[in-house]
């Protein structure tokens, strides 16, 4: 700095210190935020050392108590080691040894500004306590879950009165009546006494038992919703490029690229859209298999119970020579592609439409030619009319009938 501007900022009342604080500040501003492949290297760089720290946790462990002890809690080496990885390093508010390799350094909100020891708390948490914890207690409750519903133990009521009938035996056979007086005492005592502890932990064990027994059978669900929010998340950031870790964002901890700048930065918004493309045929296969079933079958059921006729609705069915259904006035229902062939009276066939050569009847009980209908179930075996099966030992040819 020369005389003449440290002179200057003399006279507008900015001191030397206040301008040097102000360039750092500048200078920390000045920081362009950290691309996709640095925090995506940096994170398989962290995971491989995170590994060899639970390694070593295991190998200790197990040289301390023994092979047995170790194989039971290997998933607790595993949180121990990265725990004290993590704590070394972003809690102790050092770079990794990932971050350090790909020269980027955590903040939080605006860049230049470095976490708080609450924040680096919070994301120690979130990327190594959290899944643990949800890990354990989801297992553990399924287990208990399929315990509950393969066995049912009794309640508190069944042991009352398994009680009270023993105490009444027990009277009967009593001949005294202090005996018989201090006996039904103790028993409305403890009728009391359960009663009132019933009252107040009833309700939430039957919620708690309740949810035991279905977290079983909604667990899988639980978990394909978990991977369509991880995937979404991974989906946000290749197309924003902040937050790769779920923990990171939740702790709002972003980076910042300290290295040597480079003219070319890749971003990884392509892969952002095929990633949309597949969540968007997952969700519309999910809508195909829980959400339009019930909704064709909701509009079928109405178009039925529209298309339902007052004799119908009686349950008394006319049924002509041909086995159609006739309403009031004594026409056929069928379509319009057989009203000329299943007309009252007629004697065509409904496939060939002319006279019928030997008759044959199907168990529905429609009539055709035997010719035709036989032709016809070699390709479907089913009635022509009204898709009900038929077989070829099924058909009857009809002889001597007034058609």
């Amino acid at each position: 700095m020369s005389r003449e501007e440290a002179s200057a900022d003399v006279e507008r009342g900015i001191t030397p210190s206040d301008t040097t604080s102000q360039r750092s500040e500048d200078v920390i501003v000045q920081f362009a935020a950290a691309a996709q492949p640095e925090m995506m290297r940096a994170a398989e760089k962290d995971e491989h050392y995170v590994g060899q720290v639970c390694e070593a946790c295991y190998d200790a462990f197990r040289h301390t108590f023994g092979t047995r002890l170790a194989v039971a809690y290997q998933n607790e080496m595993k949180l121990a080691g990265r725990v004290l990885y993590y704590l070394l390093t972003t809690g102790s508010g050092l770079q990794t040894l990932g971050e350090e390799y790909c020269d980027i350094v955590q903040v939080a909100g605006v860049p230049g500004l470095p976490a708080t020891p609450a924040r680096r708390t919070l994301l120690v948490f979130y990327q190594t306590v959290l899944p643990y914890l949800a890990e354990r207690l989801s297992s553990r409750a399924a287990a208990q879950g399929m315990a509950l519903g393969a066995e049912d133990e009794p309640n508190d009521m069944d042991i009352v009165s398994q009680i009270s009938s023993e105490e009444e035996s027990a009277d009967r056979e009593a001949s005294g009546s202090e005996r018989l007086a201090s006996s039904n005492l103790r028993r409305n005592a403890l009728e009391v006494n359960s009663r009132s502890r019933m009252s107040l932990t009833g309700g939430l064990r039957q919620a708690w038992m309740t949810a035991l027994r279905r977290w079983a059978m909604i667990l899988p669900s639980v978990r394909e919703a978990l991977m369509l929010f991880v995937r979404t998340h991974l989906m946000l950031f290749y197309f924003e490029g902040i937050y790769y870790h779920m923990g990171k964002r939740a702790a709002g901890i972003r980076y910042i690229f300290t290295g040597r700048p480079t003219q070319q930065r890749p971003r990884y918004h392509m892969l952002g859209l095929f990633l949309f493309i597949q969540l968007s045929f997952v969700c519309g296969d999910w809508l195909t298999r829980t959400v339009f079933p019930s909704i064709a079958s909701s509009m079928r059921s109405r178009a039925a119970y529209s298309s339902v006729s007052p004799a119908d609705s009686r349950g008394i069915a006319v049924i002509d020579e041909d086995g159609g259904k006739l309403d009031d006035k004594g026409t056929n229902r069928q379509s319009s592609r057989w009203a000329d062939a299943e007309a009252p009276g007629s004697s065509k066939c409904p496939l060939c439409l002319s006279a019928r050569q030997h008759p044959t009847a199907t168990p529905c009980g429609h009539v055709f030619c035997w010719n035709c209908v036989a032709e016809w179930c070699n390709e479907k075996p089913e009635c022509p009319l009204c898709r009900a099966p038929v077989t070829h030992p099924e058909l009857v040819c009809v002889y001597h009938a007034d058609f």
